[in-house]
C-alpha cells in the first residue's frame, strides 16, 4: 500500500449547523413580527382622522405586513436562483482519484418542500494524495473519510451542473411571487378581521397578516418548483463520452473550484467542466470508504496536466 507518512488536515464537521434554508426563514419571519409589532403601536397610538376607523387601518397595515413579508421571502428564492443559476468564478483546478459517493440532486425532504434549495448533482471523489493541497487551498475545511490514520483520505466534492436544480428555483421564485400576491389580500382580510382594539390586537393581526403571507408565498415557491422540476429531466451525473459515473470509478475532474458555506467552508468544483474515467478500482480493494492508498498504487497516470521537470 501507498500510505504516507503526512497526515490530511480534516476538519471537524458541525453538527450543530441548521439546515438551509430554515434558518434564514426563521430569520425573515423574526424580523417581520418585530416590525408589525413596531407598526402595531404607531397604528394604536395614532388618532382616527376625518372618521376612518381603525379597523381599516388595520386592513391596510395588514396589506402592508405582508407585502413585506412576501417580498422578504421572494427575496430569499431570488438569492437561492443566482446561487443555483449563475456561476460564480473560482480557481481552474484539476483533481483525480475514486468515486466514493454520488448524491442526487432532490435526495432529501428540505429540497422536495423547498425546491428553491435543490443542490446540483454531486460525485465525491477520494483524491490522490498528490491533490492534497488543492483540496487544502487557502486554509479551507477539508472533508476527509472517516478511516483511521494513515488510510484517513480527503475528499472533493464536485458538483454538476443540473439543469431541473435551476428550472426549479426559477419555478419557485415564479410561484412565491404569485403566492405573495394572493397572501397579501389574504392577509389584509385577516388583519381586518381582528382589527385594532387593543394594541394586543394590532400587533397579533400584523404578525398574523405577515404570516400568512409569507407561507402563501412558500407555498407558490412550492408548487412553481415542483412544475419547474417536473419539467426538467432527471439526468445523473456523467463524464465526457457520456458515460455515467458510478461509485468505484477511477476519475479525473477539472472545474471552477470556489469555497462554499454550505459545504461547511471546504472547497469543492462548483460546477465540473469536464471529467473522464480511467477504469474502475478492483473488486478485492477495500471500499465504503475508498482510501488513497489503494488508489495512488492503482490509478498512477491520470490526466491533470503535468509540470515538466
Amino acid at each position: 500500500m501507498a500510505c504516507i507518512e503526512r497526515r490530511p488536515r480534516c476538519g471537524t464537521p458541525d453538527s450543530s449547523v441548521v439546515p438551509t434554508p430554515l434558518t434564514e426563514i426563521g430569520s425573515v419571519i423574526g424580523i417581520i413580527s418585530a416590525i408589525a409589532g413596531a407598526v402595531g403601536g404607531i397604528i394604536k397610538g395614532a388618532e382616527t382622522v376625518g372618521g376612518i376607523a381603525i379597523g381599516i387601518g388595520a386592513a391596510g397595515s395588514g396589506a402592508i405586513a405582508g407585502a413585506v413579508a412576501g417580498i422578504a421571502v421572494i427575496i430569499i428564492v431570488g438569492l437561492y436562483v443566482a446561487d443555483r443559476c449563475i456561476r460564480t468564478e473560482g480557481l481552474a483546478e484539476c483533481v483525480a482519484g475514486v468515486v466514493n459517493e454520488i448524491v442526487q440532486d432532490f435526495s432529501t425532504a428540505i429540497e422536495e418542500i423547498f425546491p428553491f434549495t435543490g443542490i446540483h448533482d454531486r460525485v465525491d471523489v477520494v483524491v490522490k494524495a498528490r491533490y492534497w493541497d488543492v483540496v487544502e487551498d487557502g486554509n479551507a475545511k477539508v472533508l476527509c473519510t472517516s478511516d483511521a490514520p494513515p488510510r484517513r483520505s480527503e475528499i472533493m466534492r464536485c458538483y454538476y451542473f443540473t439543469e431541473r436544480v435551476c428550472n426549479a428555483a426559477k419555478g419557485s421564485l415564479y410561484g412565491a411571487g404569485v403566492g405573495a400576491v394572493g397572501g397579501v389580500i389574504a392577509g389584509a382580510a385577516v388583519a381586518a378581521a381582528i382589527g385594532c382594539a387593543t394594541i394586543i390586537f394590532c400587533i397579533l393581526a400584523l404578525i398574523v397578516a405577515a404570516l400568512v403571507a409569507a407561507v402563501a408565498a412558500l407555498v407558490g415557491a412550492l408548487v412553481g418548483g415542483q412544475i419547474g422540476k417536473a419539467a426538467s429531466d432527471d439526468d445523473s451525473p456523467s463524464a465526457a463520452d457520456g458515460t455515467q459515473i458510478s461509485v468505484g470509478d477511477l476519475i479525473t475532474v477539472t472545474g471552477n473550484m470556489l469555497r462554499r458555506e454550505e459545504d461547511e467552508g471546504a472547497n469543492v468544483f462548483w460546477w465540473v467542466s469536464t471529467s473522464s474515467l480511467s477504469g474502475r478500482m478492483p473488486d478485492s480493494a477495500p471500499s465504503n470508504p475508498f482510501s488513497y492508498c489503494e488508489v495512488d498504487d492503482i490509478f498512477t497516470m491520470d490526466s491533470c496536466p503535468r509540470v515538466i521537470d
